[in-house]
């Protein structure tokens, strides 16, 4: 079971603000996993599919501004891991992989790139790895991967983070320089009224199993890698894309500007493009 001590977890709880604008949604379809059931909704009718991983505390509704622009071109899946969003909280620790897995498989995919975010790309890793003939191509932004040790500073910052969360004091929680540049005050309170209506997201990352490292593998990945980061986004995660671009095989790395670890929320046209552009070449 994932805790609040161990390195991969404070990478994941380090990265729990993520912009979420709060719009209405269809009714979403359930994949059943072992001991539970998944929620997942799917768009777009294009050759090519993507599959959408959300970071380690909130839930799918990060992609909202994001995904519509995506789903005009490709079919999008994308989903709410187990205790987030609308998908009921685990009963026991599960693999994380594997839920992607049943995911795919409910929707009807055989193949896709994934995207995934902080913790959501190293689960897309950590798939990756176990079901490489079903991965067509690896978006990582500002991914958390299994194996990478943080620093100090960012292990404080986290704290600090999470003990707000824990009082309740969501506002001052967002105000993190490096989920978001400034000004951008409308992201923020987005954050903010999504952590506030899914209080459940806060700790369900606990109950994702720990599994190896991801790190000492990553030289086995062969499919095209597009590396993200946000221009403000903390050190380490920068560091970390860093050294992802340097294990894992004719991987590209490309810092964009105007926003922090959820620059999907702050520049969701540039990303999408970002994103198409890369899904194209494959």
């Amino acid at each position: 079971m994932r805790l609040f001590s161990t390195p991969a977890a404070a990478i994941a709880l380090g990265c729990l603000l993520l912009g979420a604008p709060l719009t209405a949604q269809a009714a979403p379809s359930f994949a059943a996993v072992e001991g539970g059931k998944i929620a997942y909704e799917t768009c777009g009718a294009g050759p090519k599919t993507i599959v959408l991983l959300h970071d380690g505390i909130l839930d799918d509704s990060a992609f909202d501004d994001a995904s519509p622009l995506l789903c005009a071109r490709f079919h999008v899946v994308r989903y709410d891991r187990r205790g987030y969003g609308a998908s009921p909280a685990a009963t026991a620790p599960y693999n994380a992989a594997a839920d992607l897995g049943a995911v795919m498989k409910a929707a009807g995919v055989a193949h896709a790139t994934l995207v995934g975010s902080s913790s959501g790309g190293g689960i897309a890793v950590d798939f990756a790895l176990a079901h490489p003939d079903t991965v067509d191509g690896l978006v990582l932004v500002g991914a958390a991967v299994n194996g990478f040790r943080p620093t100090q500073h960012f292990i404080n910052r986290t704290i600090g983070i999470m003990t707000l969360a824990a009082q309740g004091k969501i506002a001052e929680a967002a105000k993190d320089p490096y989920i978001l540049t400034p000004g951008a005050d409308a992201a923020r309170a987005k954050v903010v009224a999504d952590l506030t209506a899914h209080p459940g997201n806060l700790g369900a990352a606990q109950m994702i199993a720990d599994g190896p490292p991801a790190m000492p593998r990553l030289g086995e990945i062969k499919v095209p890698t597009l590396i993200v980061t946000g221009e403000v986004d903390i050190a380490d995660v920068h560091a970390h894309a860093g050294a992802l671009e340097a294990l894992i095989p004719g991987a590209t790395r490309v810092v964009m500007t105007g926003g922090g670890h959820f620059i999907y929320l702050e520049q969701p046209q540039a990303f999408a493009d970002l994103v198409a552009g890369f899904v194209d070449k494959e």
